[in-house]
């Protein structure tokens, strides 16, 4: 059992690093690699005047389908984060999302702090969260940690949260929240701010940060595949949850089988146990006591 539970707390570490894998080849060409392969051939059947690609393994390489580099702050209409200093806080009102709040899968706001309306106004005047914004946050125990926003809902922002306002013309919000989200957007996040005691994202560091962005007809197939993969690895985060829950509860069934003699083949003439302990004790009370004494003195 030892062994079995081992082998199942070791699989949440593989499934994040599935993840990751998906997310670097997503952003790197690789994933829609096939893709842009069968677009090429559809091209050329098409338009048979059509120059085939260059043969060999670079013959369906991003650079040959329109991937253009440019930087985080192009890509954007609107990079900024929320607010530097603690504002007065009410009961109820504007929730104000700060980094813990930021979720791999959205905002969660069944923890927020709250501002009062009149505050939130003027706040949103210079950082404005929408829906398909993407929120990262830039500094304590989960830097980098990325999320798309997925809510209509109005809310504020603390500073230890950047958004990023992507430009629709450009970049899908999901390609983006990809980007960012992937081991070397995390990466180069991370590094352009250089090492202090606590790793921190600066909003002037990141703007004139490279990113690679393919045409958008190939950003929604991106997006496409990247979405299959999750829910698979999901349903697999989903059977892992309930086989350690059945692990867990497996240990007390087994010393119960145990105990009954469910484990192993039974021979009926045996004495049950329930007999055998009764016998014992019947044993052991009719057994004449034996009376210690004081030893010499030598």
């Amino acid at each position: 059992m030892e062994a079995c539970r081992d082998r199942l707390d070791r699989l949440p570490a593989l499934l994040k690093r599935f993840r990751q894998s998906i997310l670097a080849a997503a952003t790197s060409g690789r994933l829609t690699e096939d893709w842009r392969a069968t677009r090429s051939l559809d091209e050329a059947q098409r338009n048979p005047g059509t120059a085939a690609p260059a043969s060999g393994a670079d013959a369906f390489a991003p650079e040959h389908f329109g991937w253009t580099e440019t930087t985080l702050a192009n890509a954007c209409v609107k990079i900024t984060d929320g607010e530097h200093i603690s504002p007065p806080l009410s009961e109820s009102g504007i929730p104000l999302v700060s980094a813990k709040d930021v979720r791999e899968w959205g905002v969660d706001f069944s923890d927020t702090k709250y501002v009062s309306e009149q505050f939130a106004e003027t706040s949103r005047k210079r950082c404005d969260p929408e829906k398909n914004d993407v929120l990262v946050v830039s500094r304590g125990a989960t830097v980098g940690r990325t999320c798309l926003v997925s809510t209509n809902q109005p809310f504020c922002l603390m500073g230890s949260v950047l958004l990023f306002k992507p430009n629709l013309a450009l970049v899908l919000p999901r390609y983006f929240a990809s980007v960012l989200s992937s081991p070397l957007g995390l990466e180069q996040l991370t590094k352009a701010s250089g090492a202090t005691a606590q790793a921190a994202i600066y909003i002037r560091d990141a703007k004139n940060l490279a990113v690679q962005l393919p045409p958008l007809e190939e950003q929604r197939e991106i997006v496409r595949r990247v979405e299959i993969l999750f829910a698979f690895a999901d349903r697999l985060e989903a059977r892992l949850t309930t086989a350690r829950k059945q692990a867990e509860q497996l240990t007390p069934v087994l010393l119960a089988k145990a105990f009954r003699g469910e484990l192993v083949p039974q021979d009926p003439n045996d004495e049950p146990a329930t007999e055998l302990l009764k016998r014992l004790a019947t044993t052991r009370s009719e057994a004449p006591k034996v009376k210690r004494g004081r030893k010499a003195a030598a």
